[in-house]
């Protein structure tokens, strides 16, 4: 510990304040900026990965703003539980889109 000038003892809050303040005294700016990259990689990520849900539930008939916001919010704060929703997604959509043609072999005009 860093001896004071004045030779007295220190009090428990000005202990707590100098420990507080540690992480402040340190060259933290390339650490700072590949955090920040990190982050901006993961939110691009999970904006892209948001929007492929949103559009494929809304196709499937699927309740789209409930799955939007479940995976793309997991994925962004618990990117390992953001993976599984993800995967439970893809697992548990319905096989038929609204926007396929039916099976007799007439197509829609839409296609």
């Amino acid at each position: 510990m860093v001896p004071h000038p004045n030779d007295r003892p220190l009090e428990a809050g000005e202990i707590m304040l100098e420990h507080a303040l540690y992480p402040l005294q340190t060259d933290t700016g390339d650490l700072m900026m590949y955090f920040l990259i990190g982050t901006l990689v993961l939110l691009l990520i999970t904006i892209g990965i948001a929007y492929w849900v949103y559009k494929d539930a809304s196709k499937r008939e699927n309740n789209e703003l409930l799955w939007t916001i479940g995976v793309a919010g997991l994925l962004f704060l618990f990117p390992p539980l953001g993976i599984i929703a993800l995967i439970i997604y893809v697992v548990i959509r319905s096989d038929v889109t609204s926007s396929e043609p039916s099976q007799d072999g007439a197509v829609s005009s839409e296609w």
